[in-house]
């Protein structure tokens, strides 16, 4: 297992958490009052493949169900392609998410994260599809789509071309990390070979109930995002206003700071044991110095609390 952010469970006196990239101010009410209607699911085994939520996804989509492959999130969906082209070369450019595989074989596997995590950045859409005559495969992570106003590929674009998958997490579109839930479309001949591929069963009852609920009634749980990039902004600037701190540009709601002559590690755990709050130590992504941290927006009352601990602390 790779390191993540967003481990909670390490610091149980923690009161605002800038370590994950899901937003954090959710109000799931709905889903929680139809899950604990439906908690009898969990007396029988879920399908042994999630086909009732990709016949909906697809509905929604304007695909195929062929063209469609539910997953126990995007992680789970990024080990089924590795396996499933496992005699690929698998090749990722750093830094990215870490969960990525690489290694060498034949032909080539290119992992492209779009928003990219940890840095935020986006890429336009035309430049990470490869030519429909290449032999290459791609693999298009789009799991920060709903966090960002940046143009995004959509499922109809790849679908037909037999090179490219795409790949979205419900996990972080809905905010329900503890449920686990994302998918992937392709071209039906990709979607066969991993189906051929899949571990029966591995979506659970209640998280399929769960995407159904909220992909049906076209729940909304993200705030606007306008709003959302525009406090980052705001963060960002007043960031960069301390001495030694530097925000790096960013097109979604996250982005790492450097701070110049502190350990990400040290500044972690002060802030978490001092002050009470988690931030992401960005050092362990591979290809990142040890003086960064990755932050995600939260309330402007919140940011605004971590800028007068970073100011305390540092100074």
């Amino acid at each position: 297992m790779q390191h993540h952010g967003d481990d909670l469970y390490n610091y149980p006196n923690i009161q605002i958490n800038f370590s994950s990239n899901i937003w954090t101010h959710t109000d799931l009410s709905l889903l929680k009052e139809h899950l604990s209607k439906r908690l009898d699911l969990i007396r029988n085994y879920p399908e042994p493949e999630a086909r009732s939520l990709e016949k909906i996804l697809a509905e929604r989509l304007g695909i195929s169900q062929e063209e469609i492959l539910v997953t126990n999130g995007a992680t789970d969906a990024i080990q089924l392609i590795a396996n499933s082209f496992s005699e690929r070369n698998q090749v990722t450019l750093h830094p990215t998410f870490s969960e990525y595989p690489e290694k060498k074989g034949t032909g080539v596997l290119r992992w492209i994260c779009n928003p990219n995590n940890p840095t935020g950045h986006s890429r336009p859409p035309a430049e990470l599809i490869p030519p429909h005559d290449s032999d290459d495969l791609h693999v298009i992570d789009q799991a920060y789509e709903d966090y960002t106003l940046a143009p995004m590929l959509t499922d109809r674009d790849i679908v037909d071309r037999p090179n490219c998958i795409l790949l979205h997490s419900m996990t972080k579109k809905y905010c329900i990390p503890g449920l686990r839930l994302g998918y992937l479309t392709a071209h039906r001949d990709l979607i066969a070979r991993l189906r051929r591929n899949m571990v029966p069963w591995s979506v659970n009852a209640l998280a399929i109930e769960a995407g159904k609920f909220l992909v049906t009634n076209d729940i909304h749980v993200l705030p606007e995002m306008t709003w959302l990039l525009k406090e980052t902004q705001r963060f960002r600037y007043l960031l960069n206003q301390i001495e030694g701190c530097e925000a790096q540009p960013t097109d979604t709601h996250f982005f790492l700071v450097r701070l110049s002559g502190h350990s990400a590690r040290q500044v972690k755990e002060a802030l978490a044991q001092r002050y009470g709050i988690l931030v992401r130590d960005a050092s362990t992504f591979k290809g990142i110095g040890p003086e960064y941290i990755r932050l995600a927006t939260q309330l402007p009352e919140e940011n605004d609390k971590l800028i007068r601990c970073l100011i305390q602390y540092l100074s």
